[in-house]
């Protein structure tokens, strides 16, 4: 399989006409909520899974619920100094995973992407500045890479509490693009 764009993923929200039988990531527990739960959480507005599929086949998928992080949890560098609440609004990347038959083609960078892309729609109805991820130790790294940070809160032994400043993300990346399209 070779090195996949965004455009070759197709993303949809799971339904009930959905096979999900088959799928099989690294993660028992994953799998399991995928096949059993996460229609019955989405029938019940408990979360909210979207499928990525490749060429027809099921290549990964990722579960987005509210949330929100204390103030205490993010950097300083990260707070807004105007915010005077005890909380950030955020959207917590519940689940994520992908086909341990996929291989490592970008399928995980292109499905964060798609949630950026969610949260960017979605901040435009109501606040939230912080995606949040409870990552699996060993998918922790690969969500810094991505400019996840460690949170301030006492780490639980089965997850690492990390979380993005989307605001300053989507910043970033329109100065970015602004200078490169001033540079054009």
């Amino acid at each position: 399989m070779p090195e996949l764009t965004y455009f070759d993923i197709a993303f949809k929200p799971l339904d009930a006409t959905d096979d999900v039988s088959s799928f099989h990531s690294t993660e028992q527990e994953l799998d399991d909520f995928l096949i059993e739960d996460a229609l019955n959480n989405q029938t019940n507005r408990l979360s909210v899974t979207f499928l990525a599929y490749w060429n027809d086949d099921l290549v990964g998928y990722f579960t987005l619920i509210n949330d929100s992080i204390v103030a205490e949890a993010v950097h300083e560098s990260d707070r807004e100094p105007t915010w005077e609440y005890r909380k950030y609004p955020a959207i917590k990347i519940a689940r994520m995973a992908r086909h341990r038959d996929s291989g490592d083609h970008g399928i995980g960078t292109i499905m964060l992407l798609r949630i950026f892309i969610i949260v960017l729609h979605v901040s435009q109805f109501t606040g939230c500045r912080i995606i949040t991820v409870d990552s699996k130790p060993g998918a922790a790294n690969w969500y810094r890479k991505k400019g996840f940070t460690l949170a301030q809160v006492k780490p639980r032994e089965d997850t690492v509490p990390l979380y993005m400043d989307f605001h300053r993300f989507v910043s970033q990346e329109e100065e970015r693009v602004l200078t490169s399209l001033h540079d054009f």
